[in-house]
This record gives structure tokens, C-alpha cells and sequence, in this order.
């Protein structure tokens, strides 16, 4: 989908996207089921048909650690929150062609708790999915080993 850059943060800045949560367990995630993925595509083409921007929330429930991924319909590799500052990468006039961003955010994934990848520049299709999901995995993956750390880097920090 087309859209102007100063549509674009009018409707994110705004809240006038489509928002959907899913839970998807630990299981699910480290075995890389698509269901969740799939869940989101269908929610995402069906928005973008209607002209619409979209924002996925993909919560791991049975986690030790909040974690959440967010699948959004952007126009460049920043999260929804940050949308005020796509205008430091194009002018309000500009209209550019709409791809799909996973953000992964977690307090134990790495220093800025945050972490985004393009993941389609258009349609989400299975090789893409495949991928986006190893991404999650991984993402959650590195967050549990540093979760599972940090008893031990707190117990560091007091020593020094």
C-alpha cells in the first residue's frame, strides 16, 4: 500500500490503526509454529485491502520474562512509537510503498531492550514467515540466556 509520510504519522500518531493481540506459548515459539505468523498475515492483508495500517502484538504467555513481538505495517525499519521521526528520512509530501517490521521488545534481549528487522516488502509469504520465526526464536533465545545471567552479572556488579 501507498501512503504519504504525513498520513502515515497521523494515523500512528493518532491511534488510528488496526491493533490485534495474540498469545502464542513458549512451546509454540521455540518450535517454531507458524500459527501465530499466519494469524497476523491474514490480519494484515485483510487491513491493508481496506487501506489500512496495521499493528500485530505477539505475546509470549507462559515466558519467565515479558516479552512481546510486534508485527507493523511501516515505512521504514522504526517502530510505531517512533513514528515522528520518519520525517528525518523523508519529507511530509513523499508517498512510499508500505513493508512489514517485526520489533522484538524485552528488558533481557539486549542494551536498548529492543530490536527490529523488515521481515516482507510486501506480502508475507512462507519463506518470509519461516524466517520471521526463526527470528523470534532467536530473539527469545538471547533474551532467556541473558535473563538466566543476570543473578550471576548482579552478583559481579556487588563483588566490584
Amino acid at each position: 500500500m501507498k501512503i504519504q509520510i504525513k498520513d502515515f504519522i497521523g494515523k500512528v500518531t493518532e491511534g488510528t490503526f488496526n491493533q490485534t493481540s495474540l498469545e502464542i506459548s513458549k512451546d509454540d515459539l521455540l518450535q517454531a509454529s507458524p500459527w501465530a505468523l499466519n494469524k497476523a498475515k491474514d490480519q494484515m492483508e485483510k487491513d491493508l485491502s481496506e487501506n489500512k495500517l496495521s499493528q500485530i502484538m505477539i505475546h509470549v504467555v507462559d515466558s519467565e520474562f515479558p516479552i512481546d513481538f510486534y508485527v507493523e505495517t511501516g515505512v521504514i525499519n522504526l517502530p510505531f512509537d517512533d513514528a515522528k521521526k520518519v520525517t528525518h528520512f523523508f519529507d511530509d509530501d513523499d508517498e512510499v510503498e508500505t513493508k512489514f517490521y517485526l520489533s522484538t521488545r524485552c528488558d533481557y534481549l539486549n542494551a536498548s531492550k529492543f530490536h527490529i528487522d523488515l521481515i516482507s516488502e510486501n506480502d508475507l509469504n512462507d519463506a518470509e514467515i519461516t524466517q520471521t520465526m526463526s527470528i523470534m526464536k532467536e530473539n527469545y533465545e538471547t533474551s532467556a540466556e541473558n535473563f538466566s545471567n543476570k543473578d550471576e552479572d548482579e552478583a559481579e556488579k556487588k563483588e566490584d
